[in-house]
């Protein structure tokens, strides 16, 4: 058991993209953080199953305009998290972890357009279930260094597309993934 912390880079990504917004690029990578608890329980010598429930921040950056008028939005969102991790021990000091990840968005920090930007408005999903794999390498019996990718199951949101003032022209899912 310990606690854990790390720098994550983090970006939402879309899908069901409309055809005239289909080589658009809507988020960009944002810094972030998490701080976790650990719990681990060795099952044998190469196997072992470990919780770390704690805080993340995910999100995305947005950036959109045409010519000079550009706009951008920090999608921030706080999220309790529980990773569920099986370990396989390749060596005493290398080992690979994979298992799902259920969160819960606690509160979000976002700087929303005027609709005539494209942007409609976006209607958050408080769960969010995801999976993770990750390469953790054992310098010390206290210190792991390790790095993950994580990917959302779940869509956190729809992205409601429009022409300015006009009508909605299409919608897209958002979905979490971080490093």
């Amino acid at each position: 058991f310990g606690l854990l912390s790390g720098l994550a880079v983090s970006n939402a990504y879309l899908t069901d993209k409309i055809d005239i917004y289909s080589d658009y690029r809507a988020f960009y990578p944002m810094y972030s953080f998490n701080i976790n608890g650990y719990f681990e329980y060795k099952i044998s010598k190469t196997w072992g199953i470990e919780a770390e429930p704690g805080f993340i921040r995910k999100g995305g950056i947005v950036r959109f305009g045409v010519n000079h008028y550009m706009s951008v939005i920090d999608m921030k969102l706080n999220y309790l998290q529980l990773p569920v991790l099986a370990n396989f021990y390749c060596t005493n000091r290398f080992f690979v972890s994979i298992g799902p990840e259920i969160a819960y968005m606690i509160s979000r920090e976002e700087n929303l357009p005027d609709p005539a930007s494209g942007f409609k408005y976006f209607k958050e999903n408080a769960l969010e279930i995801s999976g993770m794999i990750g390469l953790n390498y054992s310098l010390s019996k206290k210190i792991d260094l390790g790095l993950r990718y994580n990917l959302g199951f779940t869509n956190i949101s729809i992205l409601e597309w429009s022409e300015g003032y006009g009508p909605e022209t299409g919608a897209s899912n958002v979905y979490n993934q971080y490093f």
